[in-house]
């Protein structure tokens, strides 16, 4: 049996993607929290409605909504600067190799209104397609997706959409939408595993070095 163990929907990303587009100062939130536990991080979290969940490594904060997101800084570990955050809003994991190709359907169907609600609050991406699309575009800073070469060993991202900032918004971030598909899901061994994640990067202005 098939195990989804997020608990989200896509009206659920619809909704933590309306949180983003309540952001008015990017630039403050790639600048990172202050340590935890001081009344300047608590100030930083709320702004937004980020309730934090843990203060080990990266942080983790829960929305208005529902939703978990990760803080991944530059360094690792070190909280500030930041350089993307990242939520899933679906996972399915299959209970033995009998079910892999229901992790392949399942996930075929449940794409499409995933990047429907995303497009619902977006707008139209600035391209979207699967991993062996002929004109699938090269990410503009190497931390935001795959290479082609790495993306023909690994089919990931399998399925993707991204959208760029537009005007001239200082900071507003890449924000990508992608599914993968593990690779025991492909074996007749081993259980199978897919996953949706939204992404999102710092522009390469505030990326600095790279993590």
């Amino acid at each position: 049996m098939l195990t989804e163990t997020t608990g989200r929907t896509p009206q659920g990303l619809a909704a933590e993607l309306a949180g983003l587009k309540a952001v008015d100062d990017w630039p403050s939130v790639w600048s990172g929290p202050p340590q935890g536990g001081s009344g300047a991080f608590n100030e930083w979290c709320g702004r937004y409605g980020w309730q934090p969940q843990t203060f080990d490594r990266q942080l983790l904060v829960e929305t208005r909504s529902g939703g978990r997101w990760t803080f991944y800084d530059r360094i690792g570990g070190e909280w500030s600067p930041l350089v993307s955050l990242t939520h899933y809003p679906w996972q399915v994991k299959a209970g033995s190799a009998a079910e892999n190709n229901e992790v392949l359907t399942t996930a075929a169907a449940v794409w499409p209104a995933h990047l429907e609600a995303a497009v619902g609050v977006l707008g139209a991406p600035t391209w979207t397609g699967p991993w062996d699309a002929p004109d699938f575009p090269e990410p503009p800073h190497p931390s935001y997706w795959h290479s082609r070469e790495a993306r023909m060993r690994s089919r990931r991202p399998y399925r993707f959409a991204y959208w760029a900032p537009g005007g001239d918004v200082p900071g507003t971030p890449f924000i990508v939408l992608s599914q993968s598909v593990a690779f025991p899901t492909w074996t007749t061994d081993m259980a199978g595993a897919s996953a949706i994640v939204l992404d999102v990067y710092a522009p390469e202005e505030f990326q600095g070095s790279g993590r």
